[in-house]
């Protein structure tokens, strides 16, 4: 019961949070889902080391939703579904290269595709496809948020730094004790947490 109140109160709080800040509109339904299962997939990580799919993927239709609404409903037009497209494809083809290499899950993948299009969408909703903020695309033959690039690309910079000192620090402690373990650092709290510093900094 304690745990279940947490969960409903940190959702309650980050969705107030978002929805509170700089025109919040129909884009961040993908950010609302996330809200809503941020506390459930920190504690399945820190616990049992895995990122449970049913959490995970149902949110890639809500960032859907919110884009294609945003669309429909707002000046940005196709940008944000464009924006939210290419930057969920462009970190789960990132990720799946890191995830070669050994030290992440394809849980970590799946969720790092979910939050670059839901933090996609969330900051190309913010602004019009055009002028300072948008680039036009001509292979894609549409619009391209700059800001909301640049923001995925600094969350995606934000969470590999901050794990990898996570990871520093948890080898350090351990090897004093274990004689240098390997360790087992939960890397979907560090993707969440930059998720919403750059969510509701950006």
């Amino acid at each position: 019961m304690g745990e279940q109140m947490i969960r409903i109160a940190l959702a309650a709080g980050l969705g107030v949070a978002l929805l509170g800040a700089r025109d919040a509109g129909p884009a961040a339904v993908g950010a609302l889902y996330v809200a809503a299962v941020t506390a459930a997939l920190v504690q399945y990580d820190l616990r049992q080391r895995r990122l449970p799919d049913a959490l995970v993927l149902p949110g890639l239709a809500f960032a859907a939703l919110g884009a294609l609404w945003s669309a429909l409903s707002a000046s940005s037009g196709i940008a944000v579904v464009v924006t939210a497209a290419l930057c969920g494809l462009g970190v789960l083809l990132a990720f799946l290269v890191l995830a070669s290499g050994g030290g992440l899950g394809m849980g970590d993948v799946k969720l790092a595709a979910l939050l670059a299009a839901a933090l996609g969408a969330l900051v190309a909703g913010r602004g019009p496809p055009t002028g300072e903020g948008a680039v036009d695309v001509a292979a894609v033959g549409a619009v391209v948020d700059v800001a909301a690039v640049g923001a995925v690309v600094a969350w995606v910079l934000a969470s590999l730094v901050l794990g990898g000192i996570a990871a520093g620090l948890v080898l350090r402690s351990r090897a004093g004790i274990l004689g240098g373990t390997s360790p087992e650092l939960p890397f979907g709290p560090v993707l969440l947490v930059t998720f919403w510093a750059v969510a509701l900094g950006w």
